[in-house]
């Protein structure tokens, strides 16, 4: 008689088990065992991609120069590896990076019309968390973060405090739907200064 139950006790328990497989337990896909009836617990990602990075360094780096059509003269920002003019949609937020190691840069506003004598730049930051008319990060120091900071709709005229007029640090920041980075500088020679990062400012 036990011979009899024993196949069929084996066959419960799997059926079991596979039911409970099914309807709830299990794994999430990283090893994690879940309860059934319960949520995993999220997977930590990050939540800012390197499109929502704009990396400052001096355009005498190799991060180079670019004479676009519509601005001028424009190096020293980028969304991608090289000096270009920068894009984002209303209401996106960035970070700012300062991808030298040793050399202090900022972000500040300079017009909402023109590349003029850079006079509102500051090193001190001013605007709050928005970047719109009359904000700057203020320093950020190299190998820096700063931010996020939430984009206004807008044109913007971008420069570094300290070096927009030495070293012609600039760019326009255009906020609109559908807006985009521009076309980038081609890398400078290959004598420029690299970074400790290797991106070549």
């Amino acid at each position: 008689m036990s011979s009899l139950r024993s196949p069929f006790a084996l066959g419960a328990v799997a059926v079991a088990a596979a039911l409970a497989a099914c309807g709830g337990g299990g794994t999430t896909g990283t090893g994690v065992i879940t309860p059934p009836g319960s949520t995993p617990a999220p997977v930590p990602t990050s939540t800012i991609s390197t499109q929502q990075i704009v990396t400052m360094a001096l355009p005498s780096s190799a991060m180079g120069r670019l004479n676009d059509a519509s601005f001028g003269q424009i190096g020293g920002f980028t969304q991608q590896f090289y000096s270009q003019t920068l894009g984002f949609a209303p209401g996106a937020q960035i970070m700012i990076r300062n991808g030298q190691g040793a050399v202090p840069h900022t972000l500040g506003v300079v017009s909402t019309t023109s590349f003029d004598s850079g006079a509102a730049l500051s090193a001190s930051a001013t605007g709050g968390t928005t970047i719109q008319a009359g904000f700057n990060t203020g320093t950020v120091n190299g190998g820096a973060l700063a931010g996020p900071f939430t984009l206004a709709a807008g044109t913007y005229y971008i420069g570094c405090a300290f070096h927009y007029a030495s070293d012609e640090m600039r760019t326009v920041l255009r906020v609109a739907a559908n807006a985009s980075p521009g076309p980038q500088a081609t890398p400078p020679s290959p004598t420029a200064t690299a970074p400790p990062d290797g991106k070549g400012y």
